[in-house]
């Protein structure tokens, strides 16, 4: 028997882990064992805590669907010896799932995995901004078209934040992209009846004729997105680390990490998201501190410099 895979993509900061977890727990609940594939821009994961005690492997410090795809297929051939249910898939915020899908696909892997799924995470609250031409670039338009042209199944995320005009908006936008059955389906905070998720959507046929005639062009689009790290940093001002986070330029979509304040005790956890920061207790007590940023066209040498000028202030 085959073992059924579900792709989960979505640009940065739409909620595709909240989704990932949501079906792992639907997973649980059912008992069966899961394999799950992560994807790290980053050269370390600052999630992993999420995954606790899952049969997760994470591939780091590069895009699943380019420069790290000969680690996704070996990450595949490890998966097809272990004793799993079903795979779950997912890619960076810059992934393009076709790659993922092409992977799949091959005649070594048609044999071992069956793909029952491809799964877009949209972000609402942005998606207009991000269609915007002097809001965005060209190559985060087209990743944002190719992402959802792919989907079986397209989850419309951060609603609570999306008004009526808006969404009607988004709506007439993402008409001429979604393929012809993809369901779409309004949430907040990723928060869908887990059934709908684990539905076989999926037919090669349909994903690769709406693709090649909806999305043209080389499918490697996202040169300019990247991810920078900042580490080797002590115990921080949390006011200060507020404020920078808050000055941080535009082209910073998604940051993630750990980090310790003065004067407390307890580690935190940090995300940033759709331009809201977000901190929470972080079990990583011995993981050194570190901050993840991604973006379009960052200046590393900029964010780095100021960060410290910040912090020392």
């Amino acid at each position: 028997m085959k073992i059924p895979v579900y792709l989960i993509s979505g640009f940065l900061g739409s909620g595709k882990t909240t989704v990932l977890l949501s079906m792992i727990e639907k997973c649980q609940k059912d008992g069966l064992k899961t394999g799950i594939i992560l994807n790290e821009l980053g050269t370390k994961n600052v999630e992993e805590s999420y995954f606790n005690e899952q049969n997760v492997k994470t591939l780091l410090n590069g895009c699943i669907c380019c420069t790290i795809q000969d680690d996704l297929n070996d990450t595949l051939w490890s998966f097809s010896t272990e004793d799993i249910d079903l795979l779950l898939i997912e890619g960076t915020g810059v992934a393009n799932p076709i790659d993922i899908e092409a992977a799949l696909t091959t005649p070594e892997f048609t044999r071992i995995y069956e793909l029952n799924s491809m799964i877009t995470v949209v972000d609402g609250s942005h998606f207009l901004e991000h269609q915007h031409f002097f809001a965005s670039s060209k190559e985060i338009r087209k990743l944002l078209k190719q992402q959802i042209s792919c989907a079986n199944l397209v989850i419309l995320n951060k609603e609570d934040l999306i008004t009526n005009s808006s969404l009607m908006r988004i709506n007439k936008k993402m008409s001429g992209m979604l393929q012809e059955d993809a369901p779409v389906f309004r949430t907040s905070f990723g928060n869908i009846q887990k059934s709908e998720l684990f539905k076989k959507r999926y037919c090669l046929h349909t994903t690769l004729n709406h693709y090649e005639n909806s999305v043209l062009g080389d499918r490697h689009n996202h040169s300019s997105l990247r991810s920078i790290q900042i580490d080797g940093f002590g115990e921080l001002d949390r006011q200060l680390f507020k404020s920078w986070i808050a000055e941080l330029p535009m082209e910073v979509i998604r940051g993630k990490g750990i980090v310790k304040f003065k004067g407390e005790s307890r580690t935190y956890k940090f995300q940033l998201a759709s331009g809201k920061l977000s901190l929470s207790e972080a079990v990583e007590e011995e993981m050194e501190p570190l901050i993840i940023l991604i973006g379009d066209s960052l200046n590393e040498e900029k964010l780095i410099r100021n960060f410290r000028s910040t912090m020392s202030g």
